[in-house]
């Protein structure tokens, strides 16, 4: 058996020595890795910069509103003033819008419309209404409960005994009167007239009485008359005053009141001024069958 194996790796010698030098004389192509950049190309530059828009600045704050404006002129004879303060007996503040007229430099008007009640800034917007200010008190189908004159026609009648009376007379002055001293007189050469209640302050800057209600608190609207004889127009839009307040507020500012009547208050409560570039506006909350409106003179201008 071992010769016979001898013998076969013998003859099988050949065909292995063929086969290897066979395969040496194949060659083997190798293709090398493909080369990579040693750093990322450069690109060119954009053409321009693109816009960007800056941030916008912050708003200037606005200041608050001072608490007192001052007296400040709008047109002649018409000045208003805004007052914001507090009363020791009640902490919310006063918001207090008043009008100063010079009754030489304008005239007085007294609308009455119980058919057809107004909205009251719209009584300022015709020419030569500079302002207006709610009148006296009102029944539910919107007629005066006292007195009102209106261009020399009587029409109600007048309170006695108790509230006053703003009027105009034919030669153009302008008064404001209590009705308990100075009762009204139909023979009284009267153009303009509307009544109110109660009196706040008597002629003479005096306390009109101690007894005021001192309970109900509501906005309140005012015709006045200081020491200088001016007519002033105050209507206080937030529910702050008693009357008896009202009244020792009057007395104790620098008003100089010299007289002071009561109008139609809480939810009547209502006073605009368009004169002279300035506006104001505190507005009712409905409609009203009266109001006292200033008018322009026919001699007097208005910006």
């Amino acid at each position: 058996m071992s010769e016979g194996r001898s013998l076969g790796r013998w003859l099988l010698w050949p065909i292995r020595m063929l086969m290897f030098w066979s395969l040496a004389g194949c060659s083997v192509t190798v293709h090398p890795l493909p080369a990579f950049p040693d750093a990322p190309p450069v690109l060119p530059p954009p053409a321009s910069e693109p816009a960007y828009s800056p941030l916008p600045a912050p708003p200037t704050p606005v200041p608050p509103p001072p608490a007192d404006t001052g007296w400040t002129g709008a047109g002649p004879g018409v000045e208003v003033r805004h007052l914001s303060t507090s009363m020791a007996t009640y902490a919310p503040r006063l918001q207090v819008h008043m009008v100063r007229l010079d009754p030489a430099l304008v005239r007085f008007h007294v609308a009455y419309a119980p058919d057809q009640p107004y909205v009251l800034s719209a009584l300022c917007e015709p020419p030569g209404v500079l302002a207006a200010i709610n009148g006296g008190f009102f029944e539910e189908n919107y007629r005066a409960t006292a007195l009102v004159i209106s261009e020399g026609t009587v029409l109600g009648t007048s309170y006695e005994g108790q509230g006053g009376m703003f009027a105009v007379d034919e030669a153009g002055q302008v008064s404001l009167r209590s009705l308990v001293e100075q009762p009204y007189d139909p023979n009284e050469p009267l153009v303009e007239a509307l009544q109110g209640w109660p009196m706040l302050v008597k002629p003479g800057g005096i306390l009109a009485s101690p007894h005021l209600n001192n309970t109900n608190r509501a906005r309140r609207s005012v015709v006045a008359t200081n020491r200088a004889g001016r007519v002033l127009l105050l209507a206080f839009s937030s529910s702050s005053l008693t009357l008896h307040e009202l009244a020792g507020w009057l007395l104790a500012s620098d008003l100089e009141i010299d007289a002071a009547l009561n109008l139609d208050g809480g939810s009547s409560t209502g006073l605009c001024l368009n004169s002279g570039g300035q506006r104001e506006r505190v507005e009712p909350f409905g409609v009203l069958p009266m109001a006292l409106l200033v008018l322009r003179t026919s001699d007097s201008s208005n910006e």
